[in-house]
């Protein structure tokens, strides 16, 4: 399985800092790149508040790790992936997780 971990993505978390004002500020922070098998699962095109969107459903299956968070984002080539609920592990033996994700809509991007 860790054959097929070819492509680069990036992990990030949201931190929250200040900005200037003393204002609250949501950004995402690298957490680390790793590799990856990357499959896109599907694209979906619909209305939302009036305009086009698109939607990109992709797996993401990276080496395991014990700190992965739902709240986590991908990057893969240059697009943002919210992760959809939580890392699956696959087949339960601590080898491998699975990262369901999607773009296109919310604050992925």
């Amino acid at each position: 399985m860790t054959s097929r971990l070819r492509e680069q993505i990036t992990l990030q978390r949201r931190t929250v800092g200040r900005d200037d004002r003393g204002q609250a500020l949501e950004t995402w922070l690298d957490v680390e790149t790793v590799f990856a098998a990357a499959e896109p699962l599907r694209g979906r095109d619909y209305f939302a508040a009036g305009q086009m969107q698109a939607s990109l459903v992709a797996k993401f299956t990276i080496r395991f790790r014990t700190d992965v968070q739902a709240s986590w984002r991908v990057l893969w080539r240059g697009e943002a992936y919210e992760v959809q609920g939580p890392p699956i592990d696959v087949r339960g033996q601590r080898e491998v997780l699975e990262l369901m994700c999607s773009s296109g809509t919310g604050d992925a991007r």
